[in-house]
């Protein structure tokens, strides 16, 4: 059995992008705890409008003004973001107020809660923000911090060594006419391991690549760098001398596994299990290897990492399940699935421009005049997409 990952940390939430969730990072309090103007303006009580209110101050984003309290006929200027002052419960756009000296006139009524984010409208405690096993993205670190959340618990990432085999590898030469003539004489510049840790790198940053060696054809070099990396890290990849050859170091080296997949190019791609840890064969042919890390390598690395939902970074053409109304161009989360006709896209309800939502998988840019049910827009996804 391939052993998962048990160690967990506690991480800095700036720091958690690409990290996988050990504990479900739950909303710790009300957020916003006070109202939070949603638009520059002037805070007022709405029930005092329409009329005329006297400027006594400004509040910005940051400032913490909670000694302020307003009269009836009192205002002040908020800017977006800022907590409403005692006795406000609104805020009137400034191109909906008229200026009058050291007083501003409304001329029309304005509810409760206008233009107003309301306490525990964008979570509210005991929320699960993040789940365990989901790859924390950008859009999640934005949204914890946006309500105060400054750690979380992470699994450790799956430690990788690659062994990249065969006699007529080198290092890539920095001369370029050195590498020319190594190349004239029949030598191979490495480039597969480099291809496989590049797309390790690239699309499973819970993974760690920790050490990258080459070695010869030689049993016992290889052997020895595999033992190494076995008693250092969690999983090992071989390069190289994966076929039915003479060199075939999973048969020669004798690792039981599964030698063969049905699967072409890299249909050599082997696996083992050491110790509850993974050793992987893959050709040397670069996208050979490229296919067995996205067949073989990648599903069993993702089972080690604890993943249940994994990041993405693609944009993708999906179909609105939904009407979209609106004026203006906007961006709005949703959720990705698969059906029978592609790619469909579920838009979710925002309560907050930067609010992480556990079943939001992508953002859909949505053109001026809205969208109706069954166009096709463009999404930008940030997690893995689900079958219904």
């Amino acid at each position: 059995m391939v052993r998962r990952i048990e160690e967990v940390e506690k991480v800095a939430v700036w720091d958690a992008a690409g990290r996988v969730v050990a504990r479900d990072v739950v909303a710790p309090h009300d957020y916003p705890p006070f109202p939070r103007a949603a638009y520059d303006g002037y805070a007022v009580n709405s029930d005092a409008t329409p009329g005329r209110f006297r400027v006594v101050g400004t509040v910005l984003v940051g400032q913490y003004k909670r000694d302020l309290s307003l009269g009836p006929s009192e205002t002040v200027y908020v800017s977006v973001g800022a907590f409403l002052p005692e006795g406000a419960d609104a805020v009137v756009p400034e191109e909906a107020a008229r200026k009058e000296g050291e007083y501003v006139v409304v001329d029309r009524r304005f509810e409760k809660y206008a233009n107003v984010d309301p306490p525990g409208s964008y979570v509210r405690k005991g929320t699960v923000m993040l789940r365990q096993g989901f790859v924390v993205t950008p859009f999640d670190v934005v949204g914890l911090l946006d309500v105060g959340i400054t750690t979380l618990y992470a699994y450790r990432k799956v430690k990788v060594g690659i062994v990249a085999t065969g006699d007529e590898l080198v290092v890539p030469p920095v001369d370029p006419e050195v590498a020319a003539e190594l190349v004239m004489r029949g030598r191979v510049i490495e480039s597969t391991a480099s291809l496989v840790a590049w797309y390790i790198q690239t699309f499973m940053p819970y993974v760690e690549i920790r050490e990258k060696v080459v070695t010869s054809d030689v049993h016992e070099e290889v052997r020895a760098a595999v033992n190494k990396f076995l008693a250092q890290y969690d999983a090992v990849i071989i390069t190289g001398g994966a076929g039915p050859s003479e060199i075939d170091h999973f048969y020669k080296l004798g690792y039981e596994g599964l030698r063969g997949f049905r699967m072409k190019p890299g249909r050599p791609t082997s696996v083992a299990v050491v110790d509850g840890k993974p050793i992987f064969g893959l050709s040397g042919y670069p996208i050979s290897a490229l296919h067995g890390v996205i067949r073989i390598v990648e599903p069993v690395l993702r089972h080690m990492a604890n993943v249940t939902r994994a990041p993405s970074h693609d944009w993708h053409y999906a179909t609105v399940t939904q009407d979209v109304p609106g004026e203006m161009a906007q961006i709005v989360r949703v959720k990705l699935e698969t059906g029978e006709g592609g790619l469909y896209a579920t838009p979710l309800k925002a309560r907050h421009h930067s609010f992480t939502e556990p079943e939001a998988s992508g953002v859909a840019l949505i053109p001026p005049g809205g969208v109706k049910k069954g166009d096709v827009v463009l999404v930008l996804a940030y997690r893995d997409v689900r079958k219904p």
